[in-house]
């Protein structure tokens, strides 16, 4: 039995938003890649971005980032709460996620609001 194929069940999960529990799956990564794909299709300026300390929510363009040779460090307009940091490196990028950073798609055609 591969990983994929492991079909234990988890009773009673739960998520943010939704106020039914329901029974879920565990299954490994390749489960959330076509997810993933679709979330960072398009342009990702309009993608939508919460912070995790003020809640504030607005797309990817108009967060304030702080920017060098190593890293883009994306923060919040508004308390300046750390929502990502992307690192640049010999290996390729990485994106290190600060907890509480919430990442959605936004309305097509929708006008930006501005960030704090």
């Amino acid at each position: 039995m591969t990983m994929s194929d492991d079909r234990t069940r988890i009773a009673r999960a739960a998520h943010p938003g939704r106020e039914d529990s329901h029974t879920a799956h565990v299954v490994d990564g390749n489960a959330v890649v076509g997810a993933l794909q679709d979330l960072f299709a398009g342009d990702l300026s309009m993608l939508m971005v919460e912070c995790g300390g003020c809640h504030t929510t607005a797309p990817l363009a108009e967060w304030r980032v702080e920017a060098d040779r190593d890293a883009f460090i994306v923060r919040c307009r508004s308390c300046t709460h750390t929502l990502w940091t992307l690192m640049r490196g010999g290996d390729g990028p990485s994106l290190l996620i600060a907890g509480g950073c919430g990442v959605r798609r936004g309305p097509e055609g929708e006008a930006p609001s501005p960030a704090g």
